[in-house]
């Protein structure tokens, strides 16, 4: 089956997204209508890359996992959960698409779905985060998310898995440090520039060491974001398979015998949950959902 188109596009220079849940008397029917007629509208728009994700426990075909993903807990950091049922990230170049996008996943999922969270962000002038490094340094290939992003095989074929955390970033805190302290903190320059003789907790390293970098096992699709004061990251990935992220988020927490990641001393994750956005073919079928309710 083929996977959703937008998976294959970096977040543009405006992103958004937003996190629903299920009203208190929604029938599995009414979700069915609601998510196709969200993917049939907003997936066809020039310029426009739409993302679908679902609770994994409303697709028949996903496994169950031994334990939960999220909360998550180190000696110094925790990644918590705040688990919801469709989760929907949109990206463009231009604004107005995007805000046409959100206006619209509203329009279409109202009385059927509450909105729990709307993130809205992008790019900062030349590809910054909200701490001044630059960031999304290597752009993934259609290739790389194939090979790391996309179920390859079974029902769940062309599937991906996305794992979603919202960071608030402490920018005061993260600025009391002189500029060559804040650089051995990230593992790297400003500038993208590699630095040496790193410690063994710098960011960089930490995320090599859990295979969140490369584009190697998992594809970023995170972007920054700015809301009623707050600054921070809306951490977006995509992986063929969920065992990645509980291993990358033990390494960066320090629970696989390495330090804890040292920018989550400056950056705290708020919420966050596990969705499988299901190929294209699925929003089309008539099993779209669980039939158990």
């Amino acid at each position: 089956m083929q996977p959703q188109e937008g998976l294959f596009h970096s977040p543009g220079a405006f992103s958004g997204m937003a996190v629903l849940r299920l009203g208190r008397t929604t029938a599995r029917s009414e979700l069915r209508e609601v998510l196709s007629s969200l993917h049939a509208e907003l997936s066809p728009v020039q310029g426009l890359h739409t993302v679908l994700g679902l609770e994994p426990a409303l697709l028949p075909d996903a496994p169950a996992p031994a334990a939960p993903l999220l909360p998550r807990e180190g000696p110094t950091a925790r990644f918590p959960s705040s688990q919801s049922q469709v989760l929907v990230q949109v990206s463009a170049s231009q604004r107005e698409p995007l805000l046409w996008a959100l206006r619209r996943t509203l329009a279409l999922s109202k009385g059927v779905l509450v909105l729990e969270e709307e993130v809205l962000g992008g790019r900062i002038g030349q590809g910054r985060d909200a701490f001044g490094f630059r960031d999304g340094l290597l752009h993934p290939t259609r290739e790389q998310v194939r090979r790391a992003a996309l179920v390859s095989t079974g029902p769940l074929a062309g599937a991906s898995w996305l794992l979603y955390l919202r960071f608030q970033q402490d920018l005061e805190r993260f600025g009391r440090l002189k500029p060559l302290a804040q650089e051995r903190v990230v593992g790297r320059t400003r500038e993208g520039e590699p630095m040496h003789d790193l410690p063994e907790e710098a960011h960089i390293l930490r995320a090599r060491a859990s295979g969140a970098g490369e584009n190697a096992l998992i594809i970023r699709r995170g972007f920054p974001f700015r809301h009623l004061g707050e600054e921070g990251l809306a951490f977006i990935a995509a992986s063929a398979d969920p065992g990645y992220y509980a291993r990358s988020l033990d390494t960066l927490l320090g629970n696989q015998g390495g330090p804890p990641d040292a920018l989550l001393r400056y950056a705290t994750a708020v919420g966050g949950g596990l969705y499988l956005a299901p190929p294209r073919d699925w929003f089309q079928s008539t099993s779209l959902l669980e039939k158990s309710a």
